[in-house]
């Protein structure tokens, strides 16, 4: 069994408390359920000097639901996203995004903010540091070489969240803290645009900076789901994901959201997908027909188990069947 490496663990009990500490810190990481974090530190990924806790941050576990919207803490727990009766039913992409992500014992572990920060992913990459260095290591880490792309500038290592998808089909804006002389900073902003397509840098958060949490906003009757397919139905990560939201006015579709995950170094808005349906009436052949556009802004490559050709196709189809079940179920 790999061991963890020498690190000193930090407990503070405050946003600010957790902040300073990062900056005071320079080689420290923020860490809360460390379900992925851990892992890549046994592979020789990350080799912080500090980890901050911020599990004992009580701004970071709370979660309001008002008329105006929602606010869902970072360090809340991915089980309780999935088991809230509110969530599932005003956002249930968010419900059933948690809900498969790994497994429930993992989902009692893991939390919101670190499932949307989670590392990108690649066959080449999230090795032990063994084979890594048996192989000559990657443009990701240590090497200067794409392993999958040889005559790449940049890392094409996977981005493979489950409840980005879900945020970002239903709107959600991210808000991001930081220390800076000796002063807490704030920023906020839509969370597709937290993202890099690039495997290295993946997200837009400065050094000592950390995901305070999200903002949902109200529902007002959306409909939404979330589907991903893997090899497993037990912990794997997504070959790709699917997510959707939208509502029904006057039999009309509006305010269309569909994002997929799995297919590149970041999520990606389906916007000529969206474009067919938006302000149409719903028929299983526009269904159809608006899920053949769901890949045509992806590009995936072969550092994940399938082909590209086959996980484009699976994107393809569960678009299809998750529009089909959210806008013609009886009752929907």
């Amino acid at each position: 069994m790999m061991a963890l490496p020498a690190f000193r663990l930090m407990k503070p009990v405050s946003l600010t408390e957790a902040l300073s500490t990062l900056a005071e810190n320079p080689g420290a990481l923020p860490v809360a359920g460390g379900t992925d974090l851990l892992v890549s530190m046994k592979q020789g990924l990350f080799n912080p000097t500090h980890l901050v806790d911020l599990k004992g941050v009580p701004d970071l576990q709370r979660i309001d639901i008002s008329e105006h919207g929602v606010w869902l803490g970072a360090c809340l727990r991915l089980s309780e996203l999935r088991d809230h009766s509110e969530i599932r039913r005003r956002y249930t992409a968010l419900s059933e995004a948690a809900n498969l992500v790994a497994s429930p014992p993992l989902q009692n572990r893991g939390t919101l903010g670190g499932n949307i920060c989670l590392d990108t992913r690649c066959w080449y990459y999230n090795q032990s540091a063994f084979w890594r260095h048996s192989l000559g290591y990657c443009l990701k880490r240590e090497g200067n070489i794409c392993r999958v792309v040889p005559g790449s500038k940049r890392c094409y290592a996977t981005f493979s969240s489950d409840t980005v998808p879900a945020l970002i089909a239903l709107g959600a804006r991210v808000k991001l803290a930081g220390w800076h002389e000796g002063a807490l900073t704030e920023r906020e902003f839509p969370l597709e645009d937290f993202f890099v397509e690039d495997g290295i840098r993946r997200n837009v958060l400065r050094p000592g900076e950390v995901l305070v949490g999200l903002r949902l906003p109200p529902a007002q009757a959306i409909r939404s789901g979330y589907r991903k397919y893997r090899q497993r139905a037990s912990i794997d990560y997504p070959l790709v994901s699917i997510a959707v939201a939208l509502r029904i006015a006057e039999g009309k579709l509006e305010n269309v959201r569909v994002v997929v995950g799995a297919l590149a170094s970041a999520p990606v808005l389906a916007v000529e997908t969206m474009a067919v349906l938006e302000g149409s009436r719903p028929t299983p052949d526009l269904l159809g027909r608006a899920a053949e556009f769901v890949t045509k802004r992806t590009r995936p490559v072969k550092n994940q188990a399938s082909s590209p050709a086959h996980r484009r196709h699976m994107a393809r189809v569960l678009c299809r069947r998750l529009l089909e079940q959210i806008v013609m179920a009886p009752g929907a």
